[in-house]
């Protein structure tokens, strides 16, 4: 089943919920207290790409059939580079 498309020229920032590196998705807490899926896939970087919880990040938003995916994310303080994150960690914010 195809995505209907949200406008990607809008943007929006929300804080990261949670996010498990080993499974490549996790959520957003969007503008309006609204919860967010989001895949590494649609997070912009060239390598290892993941989220922290609690970083804030930007994004256009996609409407499927499950609800709203967050798609071209970029990470607005991501950490130094030479302060990797753990791609084992299972993003627990509890």
């Amino acid at each position: 089943m195809e995505k209907a498309v949200g406008n990607p020229s809008v943007r929006h920032r929300g804080i990261v919920i949670n996010f498990l590196p080993r499974k490549g998705y996790g959520f957003i807490r969007g503008e309006n207290d609204e919860k967010i899926f989001v895949h590494y896939s649609d997070i912009r970087g060239k390598e290892f790409r993941t989220l922290i919880a609690g970083e804030e990040v930007e994004y256009s938003i996609n409407i499927g059939s499950k609800g709203p995916q967050a798609v071209d994310v970029v990470r607005l303080n991501p950490p130094p580079n030479d302060d990797p994150i753990d791609p084992s960690a299972d993003g627990r914010t509890w």
